[in-house]
Order: C-alpha cells, then sequence, then structure tokens
C-alpha cells in the first residue's frame, strides 16, 4: 500500500505580490512523494505569515509541515514567477473598442506603445498596438527595476523587428 504524501508549507517575508505589487510574506504548498519532484499545491500572498498558514489550513491542508529552507522556498517563487511571466507574455487579447475612442487612445497615432502602470518600481508595463479601430494587449509584464523594463522593451523590438521605433509613455500620455 502507497504511503501518503508528505505536504510541506515553506514561508518567506518580503517577496512581490504581483497583483498589486506590493511586498509581502509568500507561502507554498507541496507535496512529495517517494522518489519524485516536489509538485506545488498552490500559493499564497499576505500580509501576515499567521494568514498563510490559515488558508492552507482551510484548504484542507491541517497535517503539514512547515519548512524554513531560504533556498527550496527561492526556487519554487521563481519557479512559479518565471510561469506567470511566461503567460503574461504570451497572452494576447483585444482590448474594449471603446477605449479607441476615448482618451488619451483617441488622440495618438496607430503604433505600438509601451505604457507603466506607473512611475514607479515594482510596476505593470504593457505592450499595446493601437490600430485604426481596435487596440490590442499584445504582452504584460512585471517589472521591479528600470533594467527588467528596459529588458521588456528589448524583447518587445525584437518580437514585433521594430529596432527602435517603439513608443513609450505613460496612461496619460
Amino acid at each position: 500500500m502507497a504511503s501518503a504524501p508528505r505536504y510541506y508549507l515553506g514561508l518567506i517575508p518580503e517577496m512581490l505580490n504581483p497583483i498589486p505589487l506590493t511586498y509581502e510574506w509568500f507561502g507554498v504548498l507541496w507535496l512529495e512523494e517517494a522518489n519524485r519532484f516536489p509538485v506545488i499545491v498552490g500559493y499564497w500572498f499576505s500580509k501576515e505569515k499567521s494568514d498563510i498558514i490559515q488558508k492552507a489550513q482551510r484548504a484542507g491542508y491541517a497535517n503539514l509541515t512547515e519548512i524554513s529552507e531560504h533556498y527550496v522556498i527561492m526556487n519554487m517563487y521563481r519557479s512559479i514567477r518565471n510561469k506567470q511571466k511566461e503567460q503574461d507574455w504570451e497572452k494576447r487579447s483585444r482590448l474594449s473598442i471603446r477605449m479607441n475612442f476615448t482618451a488619451p487612445w483617441k488622440n495618438v497615432p496607430s503604433g505600438l506603445y509601451v505604457v507603466k502602470s506607473r512611475n514607479t518600481f515594482p510596476l505593470h508595463a504593457s505592450a499595446i498596438s493601437k490600430k485604426r479601430f481596435f487596440l490590442w494587449l499584445e504582452h504584460a509584464a512585471v517589472c521591479e527595476t528600470e533594467q527588467e523594463l528596459q529588458a521588456f522593451i528589448r524583447r518587445v523590438q525584437r518580437e514585433h523587428h521594430l529596432g527602435k521605433r517603439i513608443k513609450t509613455g505613460s496612461p496619460t500620455m
């Protein structure tokens, strides 16, 4: 008979929560079965460590072992964030048609724009393509530093064969 899987909860403070762009506690729950790689079951962000423990317990994982190995938890955090980065890069969607006819998009020429969510880091960056009647969200990224923002812009330029013709700005343009 197979043994029951063992669940582990790793917690570390001051990790970037990519949705509100705040640094919070990060908790990751994983299981390990005999001779297999860890499988991430869930993860949470919270302002308080105790909130993450409660969330894991409410999800039905009351019998878990808390782990404090920073290296292991950081690898899982990076793995999750890298997967999110690729999803942000590849998800293309058409924005509401009304946006094309309202400020600031109404007054800008067609082209590809990189728009920052705010002027301080961390921030969300979006590559938006304006066509005559449509706006497309081509790519998105969470940038913690100026270097990450510049790397995003360079990747957009390479992907769309733009050279230096990309237009940058803020949502207020």
